[in-house]
């Protein structure tokens, strides 16, 4: 998910933006690619980007901004973040000056990082770093719970694979992760981020972007900037060619647990210490699976038709009541359920990992991957 602060208020105001898995990456390469060139369209548009000296923290590069959020969080580390109490000092101390100095210039202020969704932020000492601004504007972006869920848990994945590999936590499937904590990813997820920020009395207005309808006629960043900020010179940047250095293209991960399991299991006989074996190790997993022309045939498990049903209803509702006109010029109910049940046949159902090691039937193509 995705939420900007961004200051402007009339020259002076602030935006948010997240959630995760809503294109926030992107933006950040772009953002901060554009100031190592010296960012002079954000200057023509009178948009500060603060840099690693004025919000530092444990994040570089593209992540600077996430040392805001990480520690705007209620207990710090304790509420999932990576930074303690200690951590945020040297915050403290030069993030209000540089937003002091983009005030006193009349700059608008933007931060774009995805963990500003967090339902532990503590709100007041969010607002308490944003001091002077008075104007602070959130722009959220909406992707469709059935793409967002499976694609923020292959995220998660990617970050906790190695202490799956490891044996140290039990490598959960997609369904029982979303059996697990959907209300948890429920809280957020783009809407629920949208309305716990229109009921903080220090935000001004609070957009919701829906990246389906982006999609249809233009491109994230593009649209961002051209239309959500109104920047004339970074848009015009963007549509002569400008774009990120790199994307941030999520992999499924539900082949990588197989091979995860059949490891640790004694199926497999290498272990899976860095991340290059474990690529290594899946890719050739799922060519040999392929070869076999075995996809369609290996179990699999799905998620509790109440469940389903819950989401798709979820989805329903948030369309009708913030997209009304796209939801029904795309078809209405009958258009989503079309293509929810396509994401769910596609990314719900998981592979069930223990009836196929217990089965031996892929047994002779774990032996080829020692």
């Amino acid at each position: 998910m995705s939420l900007i602060l961004y200051n402007v208020q009339i020259s002076k105001h602030t935006i948010l933006k997240g959630p995760h898995k809503t294109g926030t990456t992107a933006l950040q390469a772009f953002i901060y690619d554009q100031v190592d060139k010296g960012g002079a369209m954000f200057t023509f548009d009178n948009i500060r980007i603060p840099k690693y000296e004025e919000l530092p923290g444990v994040f570089g590069k593209e992540g600077i901004m996430l040392n805001l959020p990480h520690c705007s969080l209620e207990k710090y580390k304790a509420s999932g973040g990576q930074m303690l109490s200690p951590m945020c000092d040297r915050m403290r101390s030069a993030f209000p000056k540089f937003m002091h100095d983009a005030y006193n210039k009349s700059e608008d202020v933007l931060f774009v990082a995805e963990d500003f969704d967090r339902i532990a932020i503590n709100n007041e000492r969010l607002h308490f770093y944003l001091r002077p601004y008075k104007k602070i504007k959130v722009v959220v972006m909406y992707r469709r719970l059935h793409e967002w869920l499976p694609s923020f848990y292959n995220q998660i994945m990617q970050h906790y694979n190695l202490v799956y590999a490891k044996g140290e936590e039990e490598y959960p499937s997609f369904v029982a992760w979303l059996n697990e904590h959907y209300d948890e990813f429920l809280d957020v997820h783009a809407i629920r981020v949208a309305e716990r920020y229109r009921s903080q009395h220090w935000v001004t207005t609070v957009d919701i972007i829906n990246m389906h309808e982006v999609a249809e006629t233009s491109n994230l960043i593009e649209y961002f900037f051209c239309n959500a900020l109104d920047a004339e010179a970074t848009c015009q940047a963007i549509r002569d060619g400008a774009r990120p250095p790199k994307s941030n293209i999520g992999a499924d991960h539900d082949y990588e647990r197989l091979a995860v399991k059949a490891s640790l299991g004694g199926k497999i006989s290498a272990k899976f210490t860095k991340p290059i074996h474990l690529v290594k190790a899946t890719r050739s997993l799922v060519m040999k699976v392929n070869e076999m022309n075995a996809v369609d045939t290996l179990p699999r498990i799905c998620p509790p038709k109440q469940l389903l049903d819950q989401i798709l209803a979820t989805e329903i509702e948030h369309e009708k009541t913030y997209f009304p006109e796209w939801f029904t010029s795309h078809g209405g109910e009958e258009g989503l359920q079309q293509s929810f049940d396509k994401a769910v046949k596609k990314k719900f159902c998981s592979l069930d990992a223990d009836k196929i090691i217990e089965s031996g039937m892929l047994d002779s193509v774990f032996k080829q991957l020692a």
